[in-house]
């Protein structure tokens, strides 16, 4: 078995709407082969495995976030671009910065007509699937390269053949070649287009972006919701806190009022049984 040859290793599959015998049109999963993966039809949904899915769709909502109110910044998941005559691949997420007008309802994004091509396309890369990460890793570079997409970033989930840790490899356009992105000493790969650091969290298990310029981790919508809701759970704690006090004030406040009262009318009744006139 070859070294990098998975021991467990899945197909991929495409769920395409064909034609059957009988001319009715039906749902059909066949193995997803590299030529359907590099040009996809439109309506296909490529079976990548749920880590893949939840990777592709974790980076383009921090991306999406990230360029919120940039109207000149398309973010795109899995949207097929026209890179050749009608044909071409769907990136898992791709960031094209200098648009004058964006059509947020497109079904792809035709590279040669707009003529403006990706600033930056992320691949995630199948755990399972050799073939189709070898289309990800050594076919789409050269296509990347050719239409002048400016950084490509490959994400190697954890899989065993790179003991369970993701990767990052990338390559920066250079006088019209792409050149290798040297990692930093935290195995980091700065993005020139986006100002972001792409590495790893601490665990080495699942991915993360940094602001280069803050050094601050890039958060979710997901964890952006959650801290909004210790948030409120503190805040509410903090409330429910401060009432109980107030509570406890106002019984200590009428325990002592009632305690006065008490002493007072002991030392009237004292005063009476000793023959005082009352006051």
């Amino acid at each position: 078995m070859p070294i990098d040859e998975e021991p467990d290793e899945e197909r991929c599959t495409l769920l395409r709407y064909v034609k059957g015998p009988d001319g009715e049109i039906e749902w059909r999963e066949t193995p997803l082969t590299p030529e359907d993966f590099l040009d996809p039809k439109f309506g296909d949904f490529m079976n990548q495995g749920k880590p893949h899915v939840m990777a592709a769709t974790f980076l383009f909502d921090l991306l999406t976030r990230r360029f919120h109110g940039r109207p000149d910044v398309l973010v795109l998941h899995d949207v097929k671009h026209l890179m050749m005559p009608r044909r071409g691949p769907a990136p898992d997420v791709s960031v094209i910065m200098g648009l004058e007008t964006i059509d947020h309802q497109m079904r792809s994004y035709n590279v040669k007509r707009i003529g403006i091509p990706p600033s930056l396309i992320i691949e995630v890369v199948s755990p399972r699937d050799r073939r189709i990460r070898e289309v990800d890793e050594k076919t789409k570079p050269g296509l990347y390269e050719r239409i002048g997409v400016r950084e490509y970033l490959i994400l190697d989930l954890p899989r065993r053949g790179n003991g369970w840790q993701v990767r990052w490899t990338g390559y920066r356009m250079d006088a019209g070649r792409y050149q290798p992105i040297e990692p930093d000493s935290q195995g980091r790969l700065a993005s020139e287009t986006t100002g972001l650091l792409f590495g790893a969290n601490a665990v080495g298990d699942w991915a993360e972006l940094i602001d280069a310029g803050t050094g601050q981790r890039l958060l979710s919508s997901l964890e952006e919701q959650e801290g909004r809701l210790r948030a409120e759970e503190k805040l509410l704690r903090e409330v429910e806190g401060r009432r109980r006090e107030a509570e406890a004030r106002r019984r200590e406040e009428k325990a002592r009022k009632a305690a006065e009262a008490e002493v007072a009318r002991l030392r009237k009744e004292l005063r009476r049984l000793r023959g005082h006139p009352s006051r």
